[in-house]
């Protein structure tokens, strides 16, 4: 349904536009896909470049100091915005930040917010192998890297070319049940949105046009729905070693192609989004990941059960599905 202009916020400041709604993750949840899905809607603005992570001043990482305290930066990446009811970003580590839901309320007390959520223990399992393509992880065993966190937290066994620190620390991230009220309390369950990674893969369509009722944008527009961000490993191994071994990192040098791309105008929009794409493209090669053990699942199953009942609890939701081992 089509909703009457002036419903909510404008999405502009002093004729610069300016974010009204947040994906704030959770990592490896469907986020990427759930961006480039909203690309595509006509009232829906989202930038080429994701995860600015403008907010979140706890975070650790080289990454998370690309748009920090520099707001003039954070909003070229708006630039193109023409006039759409809804401008937004993604940034998945606003929901591991203690601290980003009471930056972006004191930035927007009326924005909305999105969250979306998956098994932790497969969230954390993508990270580790997500983590392993860019250079962030130098541990080659998920099952190691998950019991170097104490050596982690007294900054041992982190790569010097290591962009996102707070990611390192595994367990952390699936803390779920203690990260979703900071947004609850922060701006109400009216104006926050789970999405469960689940129904978002069962049924793409159905969760997307959830998505855009709650950001009151027209839902009876069609788009194409594909899979984004699949699982990446590296195609030339020597080049990866030889850059981080630098210690460069491969993710601050993406990132900073994608922003040339999103705020330089000296040539049309499509060819500098399609040359960012090729330069990655030499890179990345996609593979099935390789499936936990049984034993590590089990394991870490047992450890999260407490965290998937309190989050079901407070979401009034049954997913003792996640405590499956299968």
């Amino acid at each position: 349904m089509a909703h009457p202009a002036g419903a909510f916020r404008s999405a502009s400041l002093g004729g610069r536009a300016k974010p009204n709604f947040f994906i704030v993750g959770a990592p490896k949840c469907g986020t990427t896909s759930l961006h480039e899905y909203l690309q595509r809607h006509p009232d829906v603005f989202m930038p080429f470049f994701k995860e600015p992570h403008f907010f979140g001043s706890d975070l650790e990482g080289s990454r998370f100091r690309q748009f920090r305290g520099k707001p003039d930066r954070y909003l070229k990446l708006f630039r193109d915005a023409r006039g759409e009811a809804r401008v937004g970003e993604s940034s998945p580590w606003y929901l591991a930040s203690g601290r980003a839901a009471e930056e972006i309320q004191d930035y927007d007390p009326t924005a909305k917010i999105i969250i979306m959520l998956r098994n932790p223990i497969d969230m954390m399992y993508s990270m580790w192998s997500q983590f392993r393509y860019s250079g962030n992880e130098q541990i080659e065993s998920f099952e190691e890297a998950l019991a170097a966190e104490a050596d982690r937290r007294a900054g041992r066994r982190i790569r010097r070319a290591a962009h996102c620190i707070t990611g390192l620390y595994y367990r952390k991230m699936a803390r779920f049940a203690e990260q979703v009220p900071r947004y609850f309390d922060r701006f109400g369950r009216e104006n926050v949105l789970v999405i469960i990674f689940d129904d978002f893969r069962a049924d793409t369509p159905a969760a997307f046009r959830a998505v855009v009722d709650f950001l009151e944008v027209d839902s009876d527009y069609n788009i194409a729905f594909d899979i984004r961000n699949p699982n990446k490993e590296v195609r030339l191994e020597w080049l990866q070693k030889l850059i981080v071994g630098s210690g460069f990192s491969l993710m601050l040098l993406k990132d900073q192609l994608t922003y040339l791309a999103t705020t330089h105008s000296l040539m049309p929009y499509a060819y500098r989004t399609r040359a960012v794409q090729g330069v990655i493209a030499v890179y990345t090669k996609y593979e099935r990941r390789s499936p936990l053990t049984a034993e590590l699942r089990r394991r870490l199953a047992s450890e999260l059960e407490g965290e998937i009942d309190a989050l079901s609890a407070l979401l009034d939701r049954d997913l003792s599905h996640w405590h499956q081992l299968d």
